[in-house]
């Protein structure tokens, strides 16, 4: 159920309400069709078609299985790796692993480990499941070919590719939150919820980039938090999407702290966030989101909001 006007935006920011939330980047203005890009499914394509686990693995360290431990240390020491491959002989196949936090003084052999299949992925493992992989284990061989040539740990989700399909991530995400705000407060009484305060603020962001002509909405210039708490206190939208209000506002924190460490962190994006609740919260932001597009489509089909959205 959408909510109902109370109260019409402020004067003073020249606002002039559109039919619909971030139209631009919805719609095209031309042809009235839903854009490329703007479905998860889209976006999730690419990094399943284009970016795999080739894109970030690093080669793989491999030692002597007859050299001394003392060796392979040393050289894991100096590349800062944590894990190395071992090998029979030159140019031949990786037989075992070890992993420097074992090393002692003796031959190396003898802290060899056998490589299990969970520890394997192919190098054409999409980004987008590599997460999944690494929930349970620290690091995966990838497999090339029929040959293990690389490895892949959690420090490698700091690498572009993966950052780029994180982002991509949390600004769909906050595109739909806007239609979801549009949608369930309608006639944009949305605006008499915002604190007073909040509400300046967004409105000089967007006299800004009116100024600079920017064809962006009001919506558009309020902060993620504003968002979140705007649909925190809708019912019929927690009820829609199965969130209670603590869970949905713990979720949008979490997602927000993982957007500024992108947005800001120069290495590790994950020295503020453990790993079981970053898989969490990024698997709870794709599944928001398919569902999300779900129910555009079909409110659009009903004729209900969104039939601008349609193709």
């Amino acid at each position: 159920m959408r909510g109902t006007a109370n109260s019409a935006a402020p004067q003073h920011c020249h606002y002039t309400p559109k039919n619909n939330m971030g139209y631009q980047l919805w719609v095209s203005p031309v042809t009235g069709y839903r854009r490329k890009g703007t479905r998860f499914s889209a976006l999730r394509k690419i990094f399943i078609d284009n970016i795999t686990a080739r894109n970030i693995y690093e080669p793989l360290l491999c030692c002597p299985v007859h050299s001394h431990a003392h060796d392979a240390r040393e050289a894991l020491r100096i590349r800062d790796f944590d894990v190395a491959g071992v090998k029979e002989t030159e140019g031949g196949e990786v037989v075992g692993y070890v992993q420097a936090v074992d090393l002692g003084d003796e031959d190396l052999g003898k802290y060899v480990k056998k490589i299990t299949s969970d520890l394997l992925i192919s190098d054409s493992t999409p980004i987008a499941e590599i997460f999944s992989v690494l929930t349970e284990i620290n690091f995966a061989f990838v497999i090339s070919g029929k040959h293990i040539s690389g490895i892949i740990t959690k420090a490698d989700i700091n690498k572009p590719p993966v950052r780029i399909y994180l982002f991509g991530i949390t600004s769909l995400f906050e595109m739909h939150l806007n239609a979801w705000v549009k949608h369930y407060y309608s006639d944009d009484s949305w605006v008499s919820e915002v604190p007073g305060q909040r509400m300046q603020e967004a409105s000089k962001i967007y006299e800004l980039r009116q100024g600079n002509n920017q064809d962006l909405s009001l919506i558009e210039c309020l902060q993620l938090c504003d968002k979140r708490d705007l649909l925190a206190k809708s019912q019929q939208f927690r009820k829609d999407f199965d969130f209670s209000r603590r869970s949905f506002d713990s979720f949008v924190k979490d997602l927000e702290k993982i957007r500024n460490e992108l947005a800001h962190s120069q290495y590790s994006i994950i020295a503020n966030i453990e790993w079981p609740r970053l898989i969490e919260i990024i698997s709870s932001a794709e599944a928001f989101l398919i569902n999300s597009d779900i129910k555009v489509d079909n409110i659009a089909a009903e004729g209900k909001d969104f039939q601008d959205l349609l193709i």
